[in-house]
């Protein structure tokens, strides 16, 4: 129980309104500096038994701070903005769930939007944002209006989240996609795959699909004349139809060899396989591109490229919270997760 008591007189009337810090000063017998010092924890200390007895009026008296107010005085209100397109897509998902924690590290919170790739949204989305003045913006999004990544307040520091490729003008931060294209087809060739194909989804223009260049790029390295990629959508529905048509089409006498563009495309592949009554991997191989926990659940468990979401969202939170320091493009090396999918 708080030590702290007071008349019900006292009480009836703070019920009325809002308790202010001046209640909580008076009623815990301290001034309202040290209320302010034991609320935001510093900058000067309070002995623990003065600091009980303000903890203890808090709670008596239901004292919240005033966060506007708060936000005011320090310049800041620990609040980052995420702009993403989803949260159904395990790689933003799991990307954002690094981020939270690597914000709650250093005692911010996200303030997360999804623009469902609207772009009659997108607007609206980012003006809350800058005007609910978030400490830094980060944008896991392809935004059709480009102009919106400079939208007013241009003092709000902003990183741009997935990009493997410089952009002038902005620090972003993303993972080494050829170099993980190249190396899961690599990883299918060294299994014994004659020929690799790619099942992926499309970008809009003018954005080039990584993938593909470092999918080429091994098999051109191993003498392999390049199929036609299979063009679907980025989920388990293209997968599914993409791996289907493939399999009507394959050579019984060679496995077919998959690189599926995201996991989600894998998953949708893994179970048409299953559907036509074909095994994992005697009669088709297939690796995934994105190294989500999904994958790993999948059966038979995925051989996957996984991105460093951990160490991304780290350098995420670093970038946008140091204004000093201009990072450029930060490329991050992919990894290669062995399940039961190709060998």
């Amino acid at each position: 129980m708080p030590s702290v008591r007071f008349s019900s007189m006292h009480r009836d009337e703070t019920r009325r309104r809002a308790a202010t810090r001046t209640d909580v000063a008076k009623l815990a017998g301290v001034s309202s500096a040290v209320v302010s010092y034991v609320v935001n924890g510093g900058p000067r200390p309070v002995a623990r038994d003065t600091q009980q007895r303000v903890l203890d009026a808090i709670q008596v008296l239901g004292y919240r701070p005033n966060a506007s107010a708060r936000a005011l005085k320090l310049g800041s209100t620990n609040l980052i903005g995420i702009v993403a397109p989803m949260l159904s897509n395990p790689f933003y998902a799991e990307f954002i769930d690094q981020i939270n924690i690597a914000a709650s590290k250093r005692g911010h919170a996200l303030l997360l939007t999804t623009t469902q790739g609207d772009p009659e949204s997108e607007r609206q989305i980012v003006t809350d944002l800058v005007n609910r003045g978030v400490d830094g913006l980060l944008f896991l999004v392809f935004l059709h209006d480009e102009n919106l990544y400079s939208l007013r307040s241009p003092e709000i520091p902003r990183v741009l989240l997935d990009r493997s490729q410089p952009i002038p003008g902005f620090q972003t931060i993303g993972s080494g996609i050829i170099d993980g294209s190249r190396m899961a087809t690599q990883y299918l060739l060294d299994h014994g795959a004659t020929s690799v194909t790619l099942i992926a989804g499309e970008l809009d223009a003018p954005r080039i699909d990584l993938r593909r260049i470092g999918w080429e790029q091994a098999l051109h390295a191993a003498g392999i004349v390049v199929p036609e990629p299979y063009i679907t959508t980025w989920d388990q529905k293209g997968g599914y139809h993409a791996a289907e048509h493939l399999l009507r089409l394959a050579d019984r006498h060679h496995p077919l060899a998959i690189f599926a563009g995201s996991d989600l495309i894998a998953m949708g592949a893994v179970q048409a396989i299953h559907d036509m009554g074909l095994s994992i991997p005697d009669d088709v191989q297939i690796i995934s591109f994105d190294g989500t926990s999904i994958a790993r659940y999948s059966w038979p468990a995925l051989t996957a490229v996984r991105h460093p979401f951990s160490a991304m969202a780290e350098a995420a939170l670093n970038t946008v919270l140091d204004t000093k320091t201009d990072n450029g493009n930060q490329i991050f090396p992919m990894s290669l997760v062995t399940g039961f999918s190709c060998a």
